[in-house]
């Protein structure tokens, strides 16, 4: 039995081996030119051709994939050698056309053409870098205007595939172009060659759609309805309601809309269009990349392009939007606010000051309306917005800006606890400026804020929060070395209890293994802050934790979450993420002018008289300022006037330091006996006893410092 299944297997072995042999010897041998030539006489007439350079080579490759000799090509493309200059590549390009190529990468892989996909993808990238020549570009253009339709077709061909800077450079052509029928046909040409460079031209569309006048904003509506524009919409909604008041322009965008299949909307539906966009563009989600921002400008009749961020670009993308709302026919004051709002966060992008229509907007609003303005910049978190408004508000000095509103504290005072440190600063210092004589609503705020400013001078603070000591300690040591003052500490409750109490903090670090409370119980703490919503935060992970970590960062725009760092070079990793996720750092320069300006109010209100009750709450942290040099001078004036027992005891000290120069002890003295002089001696007996001792203990000190000692004694014998 076992015999016979040998035998059977090794039958069917030599049978199948027969049988493959068999077809082997059936498939016809490999095709050779000269038999190719025997098919018929167009095949022959194109072997006959001469194939000496690379596109007498292409034209007979082409001709053959057009005849359906897909075979044949492949034996002529073996022989080709597609490696050559880029110059090279671009003048086939612009023999053949780029349909030719776009050919070859559709269907040259599909018949069998090895690395032809990826050689006419390369003749179309290197034909594109000639095209972006502005030379070339000029040329291309001039050939639109040609009497040829093989020229203007070419031409149109050419351009197809230059991106952006093909766009521009149609779109400023056809800005020029002569009006009416002298310039019909290149118009027309334009036209057409910018219908293929979508999606490239689309962003310029917009740009020259917002801005564009006359027959340049007719063409280019006429074009954004036959290329189906959706973020065209709202500008040829607005149009055909009116905010044009060219005939022509808003019979265009009337038809455009019809092409899209849309009615023509009255002035509330265009305004109702124009708003569901703008909320729109405020809900979405940055992406990540940098974008090109595009904008026209119509006396110049010039197109720019800039990078900006992803929240730049949606910044100023509302912003010609809300202009668009300003233009409609009846449009709201709301609609006029909304639109400055927006001019005021442009200029603060470009760093200018506000100008034209938007500055005489601002102008004109009275002090209510102004108010008003804030209060939406601070409801939209537009920080610049709502800065520029504070301004106003501080410079015309009218305390009915101070106000409540509907029982709630005006904007101004609202934004004294707002996440922003300059949107703070601002309101901080238009109240000063304003000097109300009587109590407001959310006048608590006042003191907090002067007291907050006046001690952040200094470097920058980092909160560092781990369980472990070690850890913590470590951390806060690498932060130094990188000039941030760091202050470790080991259980949630002291990270909370310290950032709540910095003026300085600028960054926080927290273990994920935190406790006492948990690590998503002392993230909601820190975020139920006002001034602390924004504050960038690295949650640490060990890898058990991570997971979770990153469902909160998921949460927070602020919340970073990453493994623990264990190198220098993590660190900074850690750092830079971080910092990427805040606003711009303050300078050193800036918090000690915001410190010498707010020490400076206190000076003046301590001195003039004021509203707030809580004024000297805080006012123990004069004593970290006073040993800054950058804000001895004017601590020394606060201290004279602050009428405390603590006030009186740290100018004597000053007075009394060898570490401070003769000058800011004298300045001291000078203080003290202001203080003493206004507020009569609050030091205690066993204090002026030590003062009696320090200058007993002079004997042997230089004669400055015995008049400076001297000098205190006089003033205290002198207040009995």
């Amino acid at each position: 039995m076992s015999t016979n299944r040998v035998y059977l297997t090794l039958l069917l072995v030599l049978t199948a081996a027969s049988h493959l042999r068999a077809q082997d010897e059936e498939q016809p041998p490999s095709l050779s030119l000269s038999e190719a030539a025997l098919r018929g006489p167009a095949v022959a007439s194109v072997l006959e051709l001469p194939r000496e350079t690379p596109a007498q080579e292409l034209t007979a490759i082409f001709t053959l994939l057009d005849l359906g000799q897909d075979d044949v090509a492949e034996l002529i493309w073996n022989d080709f050698a597609p490696e050559m200059q880029d110059k090279t590549k671009a003048a086939l390009v612009k023999q053949f056309g780029v349909a030719r190529f776009l050919q070859l990468v559709r269907l040259g892989e599909a018949s069998g053409l090895d690395g032809s996909r990826a050689f006419a993808e390369s003749c179309l990238q290197a034909a594109a870098e000639l095209g972006r020549d502005p030379q070339q570009l000029a040329r291309l253009i001039d050939d639109l205007g040609s009497d040829s339709i093989e020229i203007r077709r070419a031409a149109r061909v050419d351009l197809a595939v230059t991106g952006d800077i093909g766009a521009q450079a149609c779109l400023e052509a056809l800005a020029n172009a002569p009006e009416g029928e002298a310039g019909k046909q290149l118009r027309t040409e334009l036209l057409l060659t910018l219908a293929r460079l979508r999606p490239a031209v689309e962003p310029l569309l917009l740009a020259a759609l917002a801005d564009g006048q006359g027959q340049f904003r007719r063409d280019v509506v006429e074009l954004s309805g036959y290329l189906q524009l959706q973020d065209a919409v709202p500008w040829l909604a607005a149009i055909a309601a009116g905010s044009d008041s060219d005939s022509e322009v808003v019979a265009a965008a009337v038809a455009a809309l019809t092409k899209m299949s849309l009615s023509s909307p009255g002035a509330a539906d265009a305004r109702a269009v124009v708003l569901s966009e703008i909320q729109r563009r405020e809900a979405m989600r940055f992406p990540a990349e940098v974008e090109q921002w595009w904008s026209y400008d119509p006396e110049q009749m010039r197109l720019s392009g800039a990078a900006v961020s992803p929240s730049e670009g949606q910044t100023l993308a509302v912003a010609r939007l809300s202009q668009l709302l300003g233009e409609l026919p009846g449009a709201t004051i709301g609609d006029q606010r909304l639109g400055l709002i927006y001019a005021y966060q442009v200029a603060g992008l470009q760093g200018q000051p506000l100008t034209g229509e938007a500055k005489q907007l601002a102008d004109s609003l009275d002090t209510a309306q102004l108010s008003e303005t804030m209060h939406e910049a601070l409801a939209r978190d537009h920080a610049s917005a709502a800065i520029a408004c504070a301004e106003l508000l501080g410079d015309r000095a009218d305390t009915s800006a101070l106000g409540s509103i509907a029982g709630s504290p005006s904007p101004l005072a609202t934004a004294l606890t707002h996440t922003n440190r300059d949107v703070r600063f601002a309101a901080l210092a238009a109240i000063m400026k304003i000097k109300p004589l009587q109590t407001f609503g959310g006048a608590s705020g006042v003191p907090k804020a002067l007291w907050n400013f006046a001690s952040s001078a200094g470097n920058p603070q980092v909160i560092v929060a781990s369980s472990v000591v070690g850890g913590a300690n470590e951390w806060a040591g690498q932060l130094r070395s990188r000039g941030y003052d760091a202050t470790p500490v080991t259980t949630g409750r002291q990270a909370l209890l310290a950032a709540l109490n910095s003026p300085r903090l600028e960054l926080m670090l927290l273990d994920s293994d935190i406790g006492r409370p948990l690590l998503r119980e002392v993230v909601f703490g820190l975020r139920s802050n006002p001034q602390l919503a924004q504050t960038p935060i690295a949650v640490l992970c060990s890898l058990d934790n991570l997971a979770r970590a990153e469902q909160i960062a998921a949460q927070d725009d602020h919340l970073l979450a990453t493994p623990r760092p264990h190198s220098p070079e993590a660190m900074d990793t850690v750092l830079r993420e971080l910092t990427e996720l805040g606003t711009q750092p303050t300078t050193a320069d800036q918090r000690t002018q915001e410190a010498k300006a707010a020490l400076g109010w206190l000076a003046d209100l301590l001195d003039d008289g004021h509203p707030y009750d809580e004024l000297l709450r805080e006012s123990a942290q004069i004593g970290n300022t006073v040993y800054d040099p950058a804000l001895t001078t004017v601590s020394l004036k606060v201290l004279a006037v602050l009428g405390t027992a603590g006030s009186q005891q740290l100018l004597v000290s000053v007075a009394s330091s060898p570490t401070q120069s003769i000058e800011t002890r004298r300045a001291a003295v000078d203080a003290f006996a202001t203080s003493v002089q206004r507020f009569g001696k609050l030091l205690t007996s066993e204090e002026i006893h030590r003062q009696y001792d320090r200058y007993n203990a002079s004997e042997t000190a230089d004669q400055a410092t015995q008049q400076v000692l001297g000098s205190l004694l006089d003033v205290l014998e002198k207040q009995k």
